[in-house]
């Protein structure tokens, strides 16, 4: 029988924000933002979802959700730390956990307006056409 390739979800944030304090775990209509990830990654068609943070509240926030948690080593988690360096971390692990991964969908835990219909669509578009390695969306705000 041949395994399910797994569509997985990498929520991330961390404790301290330079920009706008506190804004992973900030309320939005009686939420902690980051929240809304997990909520999105929930009702989307990604099957395994992971949180890599050093902030208590938001791996709290992702074991509510049944995510796995990846705590992020502190030297990932200054001001001046790389994104890119966060993902290569996460996905090492991740890899480590699941051989058959499908797609893996970036949430940031500072955007409380994911579209799930937006992130569904995404997840097709990339698993039908196996030339495609990425997709990203872009969204103008006034």
């Amino acid at each position: 029988m041949k395994k399910k390739n797994k569509h997985i979800g990498l929520i991330i944030g961390k404790k301290k924000s330079l920009g706008v304090k506190k804004k992973n775990i900030r309320k939005i209509l009686g939420r902690p933002s980051a929240e809304y990830a997990f909520i999105a990654a929930k009702y989307s068609l990604i099957d395994e979802v992971f949180v890599s943070t050093d902030c208590p509240v938001i791996k709290k926030i992702g074991r509510k959700y049944n995510a796995n948690i990846i705590d992020r080593p502190k030297n990932l988690a200054t001001p001046s730390s790389l994104t890119e360096d966060v993902l290569e971390h996460a996905l090492k692990l991740i890899e480590k956990k699941f051989k058959n991964i499908s797609t893996i969908s970036l949430l940031m835990s500072n955007n409380p307006a994911i579209d799930v219909n937006k992130l569904n669509k995404a997840i097709k578009i990339v698993n039908k056409d196996q030339s495609l390695d990425s997709c990203f969306s872009v969204a103008k705000y006034n």
